[in-house]
């Protein structure tokens, strides 16, 4: 690769240097090689202008930067110029260019492909799966990124974000069309509208799921309006538009929406939208407990099945029923795909031969663990049974309201190790402790080891009863102090559940 060739669709103002040959374009400086180019972006953190001079001294082939910097790093510049070996070229932005570049690069995969990307504080993963099941049984080969994986065909690899930087992005893209893969499916981050990642995509339907008080933290969004305004950039590269009408600051989701894309469409579970629900009921079907509920919209009305419990996964499955309808797919496509729908972590039972109902589930803050035990709560005739812990180093108001929601709709909540990183456990669980004693009377216990914590909330459940691990979900590692440790909920469980069945004779 060469600077220039991957720039020819992009404004710039060489500085100084020759245009070398390079393999690979790095944003971390400590990864910088003779082989490498290096982009300086301003992050949430950190700025890479400050590592210019580190690149160079590394002999980096091209250091991309931004225009309005450059008076900044005058001094470092004149070094890098003296020493001759790296080339120096400014741009207005260079996350934009950085896109520009990858998108030059793997020739505009997406040109040909219908691209459905959706935004939203909660349901994304969930209606994305859902979406990419129904596309891929009607006989459409699909792709899917998002937070658990990327995926095509037989292929699938770990997320590492929810949407990829550009370069991993057009590169996934590019991989897909090589194998005829038609439609992609995506969640798209708000931090990955931010920082520009899918830029240079057209998006044939954008969905906004919901807006929900998240995501604002240090290292993530500096405020709610931030957050929000990321969110709405996806209509900006959108040729249709899918609204729920049931999100915070709807009406000015409408109006951007409608004044960016060609056409608007809402949906709703329980209102008149272009797209909404009747009947909605919890059923066993085939053996499989799900929900089912009557699928109504222009000139439809027809009855689905999706095999996940809970009134907000109808809502999930409504919008990737809209999404698949406006793509395209008749509705009996769309009714037959969507009883094979699988969600890793999301409302994931796990099997056993105890009649237990265990599942796992992602809700990771107060607002996700209050709606999904509202919505379990009518299937149960039991005791709901809770577990979860919180993050360290996050936002610590989290671990209060999470506390109180487990200790409002649950009847008895097992504390626990999730991610607790630098922080003691100690207190992480006394603030999660203190939100449960906000609910007067909520029965609680602290088991620090996850493992135990979660073997001692199945082996005190009986049939009536529901067990929610909640907090990781999908989530392969939990980080403690310094040491990653692999750690799979669902696997665990499944684990713990076996030994109670021989503890039992089962």
């Amino acid at each position: 690769m060469k600077a220039k060739d991957l720039l020819r669709e992009s404004k710039y103002t060489w500085i100084c240097g020759e245009d070398r040959d390079f393999d690979d374009i790095v944003l971390d400086s400590r990864k910088v090689t003779p082989k490498t180019a290096f982009v300086a972006m301003i992050g949430q953190k950190d700025d890479g202008h400050k590592h210019i001079g580190d690149a160079a001294a590394k002999g980096a082939a091209m250091i991309l930067v931004e225009e309005k910097r450059l008076p900044e790093i005058e001094q470092v510049l004149k070094v890098i110029e003296q020493a001759g070996n790296t080339a120096v070229i400014a741009v207005e932005d260079t996350r934009k260019v950085y896109a520009e570049m990858a998108v030059c690069h793997f020739g505009h995969p997406s040109k040909d492909m219908h691209i459905i990307g959706m935004t939203g504080t909660k349901g994304k993963t969930t209606s994305t799966y859902i979406l990419h099941e129904i596309l891929e049984r009607s006989g459409r080969k699909c792709g899917l990124i998002g937070t658990v994986e990327n995926k095509f065909g037989s292929k699938a690899v770990k997320s590492k974000h929810t949407t990829p930087e550009a370069w991993e992005f057009q590169s996934l893209l590019s991989d897909m069309k090589k194998e005829d893969v038609g439609y992609c499916v995506m969640e798209v981050s708000s931090l990955g509208l931010k920082f520009k990642r899918t830029y240079g995509v057209g998006f044939d339907i954008g969905v906004f799921t919901n807006f929900m008080n998240d995501h604002v933290s240090d290292g993530e969004h500096e405020s709610d309006e931030d957050y929000f305004q990321s969110k709405l950039k996806l209509f900006d590269h959108c040729r249709i538009a899918l609204v729920n009408i049931n999100t915070r600051r709807f009406p000015d989701v409408l109006k951007y929406a409608q004044e960016h894309t060609e056409k608007c469409y809402t949906y709703c579970v329980d209102g008149k939208a272009d797209f909404y629900v009747r009947d909605m009921a919890p059923t066993v079907q085939d053996g499989v407990p799900g929900m089912a509920f009557t699928f109504v919209g222009p000139d439809i009305e027809e009855e689905l099945f999706v095999p996940l419990l809970c009134d907000f996964n109808v809502n999930n499955a409504l919008c990737a029923a809209a999404a698949a309808y406006l793509s395209g797919v008749p509705v009996e496509e769309i009714k037959s795909g969507m009883v094979f729908t699988h969600v890793p972590g999301r409302m994931e039972k796990v099997p056993n031969k105890l009649g237990l109902r265990v599942y796992v589930d992602y809700a990771h803050n107060g607002d996700s663990l209050r709606v999904l035990l509202k919505a379990i709560r009518p299937a149960c005739k039991g005791r709901i049974i809770t577990l979860f812990g919180c993050g360290g180093d996050r936002p610590t108001e989290r671990r209060y309201t999470m506390g109180e929601m487990s200790g409002r709709y649950s009847d008895f909540t097992v504390v626990t190790t999730d991610n607790s990183r630098s922080e003691d456990f100690s207190r992480i669980s006394g603030m999660i402790v203190e939100g449960i004693n906000r609910v007067e009377g909520a029965p609680f216990c602290v088991i620090e080891d996850r493992r135990e914590a979660i073997a001692h909330a199945v082996s005190m459940a009986k049939p009536e009863d529901i067990v929610v691990i909640a907090g990781k979900g999908h989530e392969t590692t939990m980080t403690i102090k310094d040491s990653v440790v692999d750690f799979i909920d669902s696997k665990v469980t499944a684990e713990v559940l076996r030994d109670l069945e021989k503890e039992r004779g089962v």
